[in-house]
């Protein structure tokens, strides 16, 4: 008991921590992006996929949407829960494939008739802390140190990089924890080929493909990694079994979603069409590199600076290093997982869709695991010294202390302050009538959906001049002012010029000045004033 305590009680110590920190930025989390709306509306909304689906004849344009419309797009009602046939329907219509979604619903299902963003949140959580739980177990069986494995727990969960994928309420945690385990599943394997490992491959192949697409690059390269080094090793049979079992796990995705094909084909944004286009495109390669370069950089402060004075500690041990190079006491096997990550990192960023920092969320921990190698280069090269416990034991407290302090001066992505006074705006005009100007397109309205939730209803119009306009106003009597939602962004959606409709509202209508209240991506929110 004592020795399972000194080796797993400073584990456990992390976890608690780095669970309180999470759950501190979980508490300020005051919006969510866009794509986290859509999560909800995906997972939960009944065989309607987007917004336009919520109505007969897939238009929003001329109608008055309540706020029980937009709920029952967000959240699972009574009656409907555990739906994963409408789960599935939905993906097939979107561009991603279901499994993050229907455990979304699962989880949503115990709570029916209820959006709340700790719905997601502690979802993520749960798949977040098992991601830990294996990073330490794969770190812990390349490189045989509870004190390495420790602080590679330590580095990413209190990473920005870490924190930010479990704080964004989408598909990008579960690709980690998958992610993950199939690395952890190559180790086991290069440590012994046993067959009960090979079915494990292909379930984790096709469960990461059932999560997001874009698992396919790093397991890729992986398991052509892990064949190769099977050939080398002289392991045909098991290079053999290994190989069918990956590609199996590929086949099983066709046979459970052969609407993986559409979406790969498609010429959409987010696209099999969309990656090639970016690959031809030669001249954007520099400047996309150089932003997923930051982006990684930025998210892994800590482990950066400490991969630094690793790298000056290995220069003044080179001759120790040297030696154990010699002796062979080194093992370069950890490579196996560690380069492809390298290599994902250089594709992806050329053919993701937007250069964003969440397409490589999932390789987060193996850049991690590439900071273990170099402590694990000077671990070896210096091998025993004097007090060898205590002095571990500090430089992990440091460790700890050095990350805690990165999360505070640079907390996680997708918290959005800024609600908090765009809620605060809107609540104090909910009473007052709200049009939105958008010419049918829902991701201005789904992403405006957190303030609009503020209103009875609202009204959707892409014409100024339209009658339906002056009857929803006049249905709240002599009202004095009106909110207005315009959808300015000419790339996502309408693109309209926010003066020019406003000038048209106000010689349409009784309204004859205008205020901005704010401006939040898609749309600008206006006051009309008498």
């Amino acid at each position: 008991m004592k020795e399972k305590l000194r080796k797993y009680g400073a584990f456990f110590l992390a976890l608690v921590i780095i669970a309180g920190v999470y759950m501190l930025f979980a508490s300020r989390k005051s919006g969510m992006f866009i794509d986290e709306i859509y999560t909800y509306g995906l997972s939960n909304s009944h065989y309607a996929p987007f917004l336009t689906d919520i109505t007969e004849d897939g238009s929003l344009v001329d109608k008055t949407l309540s706020r029980q419309d937009l709920l029952d797009y967000v959240y699972v009602n009574s009656g409907e829960g555990f739906d994963f046939g409408s789960v599935y329907y939905n993906q097939v219509n979107d561009v991603h494939p279901p499994l993050y979604y229907w455990l979304f619903n699962i989880v949503s299902s115990f709570t029916p008739n209820v959006f709340s963003k700790w719905t997601g949140l502690i979802l993520d959580f749960i798949i977040f802390m098992l991601s830990l739980l294996v990073l330490y177990k794969l770190v812990l069986k390349l490189f045989g140190s509870h004190d390495n494995a420790l602080a590679a727990v330590i580095l990413y969960g209190l990473s920005n990089l870490g924190l930010s994928c479990a704080l964004m309420i989408r598909m990008y945690v579960l690709l980690t924890l998958l992610t993950l385990t199939l690395a952890l599943l190559i180790a086991c394997l290069m440590e012994k080929p046993r067959a009960y490992l090979y079915p494990l491959v292909f379930l984790n192949i096709f469960a990461g493909l059932m999560t997001q697409y874009y698992f396919v690059f790093y397991a890729f390269f992986l398991c052509l990694a892990y064949f190769i080094y099977a050939l080398v090793k002289k392991e045909y049979k098991p290079a053999i079994i290994f190989a069918v079992s990956a590609l199996l796990g590929v086949s099983a995705l066709l046979l459970a979603f052969p609407a993986c094909l559409t979406h790969l084909f498609a010429d959409k944004l987010v696209s099999g069409g969309n990656a090639v286009d970016n690959l031809r495109d030669l001249g954007q390669y520099k400047q996309r590199l150089l932003i997923f370069y930051h982006e990684v950089q930025h998210g892994l402060k800590a482990a950066v600076c400490i991969t630094l004075v690793l790298i000056a500690g290995l220069i003044l041990s080179h001759k120790k290093l040297g030696a154990a190079f010699k002796e062979k006491k080194l093992s370069f096997d950890s490579l196996v997982i560690i380069v492809p990550a390298f290599i994902t990192l250089i594709l992806v960023a050329i053919i993701s869709p937007v250069p964003e920092q969440r397409y490589v969320y999932n390789i987060g921990p193996i850049f991690i695991i590439a900071v273990s190698f170099l402590i694990y280069l000077l671990e070896e090269s210096w091998g025993r010294i004097n007090r060898e416990f205590w002095v571990k034991k500090g430089i992990l407290l440091l460790t700890m202390l050095f990350a805690l302090e990165f999360a505070r001066y640079i907390p996680p992505r997708y918290m959005y302050p800024e609600y908090n006074d765009y809620n605060e705006l809107i609540s104090q005009r909910s009473d007052e009538p709200c049009l939105f100007i958008t010419d049918n397109y829902f991701s201005t309205i789904t992403e405006a959906l957190q303030q609009l939730l503020y209103f009875d209803n609202f009204y959707v119009s892409n014409d100024p001049y339209s009658q339906g306009i002056d009857r929803y106003i006049e249905s709240f009597g002599d009202a004095d002012e009106c909110v207005v939602y315009i959808d300015v962004n000419d790339f996502w959606s309408s693109g309209y010029i926010s003066e020019e409709i406003l000038t048209k509202l106000i010689d349409s209508t009784d309204f004859n000045s205008y205020e901005t209240l704010y401006k939040n991506g898609l749309t600008e929110t206006y006051l009309l004033k008498k």
